[in-house]
Parts: structure tokens; sequence; C-alpha cells
């Protein structure tokens, strides 16, 4: 089963919103996560969702958000990739077959079809898998989840390894969720001085 497994933490290991959501980013909070020193990342949280934090700092360093309904949760593992493993759409390709090869048996796509992200900044590649048992189950329970995408986005020296469940593609939480991790979920640059 896919979407039954409730989300979990990488154990040392950012989704699809439109851009009237991304209008209201009055209404969204800024987290960052250090990275390393002098390097941060910057992550503009959704309305209506929470954040947690591993309660011992982790390394790397990780997130969960999830929205207050209960219906959409988002893990980040924040990888350091200074060799540039997952510099190519192929190596984040290779690498997601590596980390959750394991979910396609109980989804319905009995497959891995790898999409691009196209985020603002960086590359990212992503799958989606439904969970065969939760198909055509009207009400499902908080922490049930019929979708997961799962992902990898990087830009020089960083992957982030995401997992992003959800019950349904079309709620504007896993939309803004999506959003987050194409306009968000970045390293700025700091300006020279």
């Amino acid at each position: 089963m896919i979407a039954r497994l409730r989300p979990a933490w990488f154990g040392g290991l950012a989704l699809l919103l439109t851009w009237p959501a991304v209008a209201s980013a009055a209404a969204q909070r800024e987290e960052s996560v250090e990275l390393a020193p002098g390097r941060r990342v910057t992550i503009a949280v959704p309305s209506g969702f929470g954040v947690e934090r591993p309660a011992a700092p982790a390394a790397p360093p990780e997130l969960r958000l999830q929205d207050a309904a209960g219906r959409v949760s988002l893990e980040l593992a924040f990888l350091p990739d200074p060799e540039g493993r997952a510099a190519t759409p192929r190596a984040r390709r290779e690498r997601l077959v590596e980390l959750f090869e394991e979910y396609v048996a109980a989804s319905v796509e009995q497959a891995m079809r790898f999409e691009e992200l196209e985020p603002r900044r960086g590359a990212g590649t992503w799958c989606l898998f439904t969970d065969r048992a939760l198909v055509g189950r009207v009400d499902l329970p908080p922490h049930e989840y019929r979708l997961l995408a799962v992902g990898v986005k990087a830009w020089p020296g960083v992957m982030v390894v995401f997992r992003l469940f959800s019950q349904d593609a079309e709620s504007p939480a896993h939309r803004a969720a999506w959003a987050m991790l194409r306009e968000s979920v970045e390293e700025r640059p700091v300006p020279l001085r």
C-alpha cells in the first residue's frame, strides 16, 4: 500500500500550484533551513500549512509541512550534492528509482512515469503513485493518502528529496504544495558587499 503509509521522516536521507495561488504570497510566511554556514534555503510556507522539524536536529536537515485539514503532507530532506549527482534528468531519475521503486507494485501506474518539475531556480524530476487500495474510496481518514508524488529538486551543491502525500490532486492545498516546490524551496543568491 502506498497512501496508507503515514508520512515519516526520511531518516537520513519539496507539487502543482498555479500562478493565482502564488499571488497570495502575503498570507504566506517564510521558513529557512541552514544547509551549511552561509548557505540557507528559504521556503515560502503556504497559508494554512504547519511546519514541523525533527525533535533532534537532523543531518541532513529535514522539514515536514502539513495542511490544517490533514489532507496534504509534504516531507523535504535537504542533501548536500557537491559532485552534482542530481544535475541531469537521468541522474535524478536514477535517484528516484533508488529511493522509491518500492511504491511501484502497490500503485495504479505500475511504473515510474517521470515528469520534469520546471522550478524557477534549479531543476527537478518527479513521479506520481496512486494507491490501488484507495481508488474509489470517497472519504479517507486523516493521514491516509491516495496520491504520493516523489521527486528530487536540485541546484549546484544541493538536492532536495521530497514526498508529497495527498488525498486529492485538485485540492487547493495540493496545488499550493506544488507551487511552493516550484517557486520556493530555493537558495537565494546573496548580494555581494
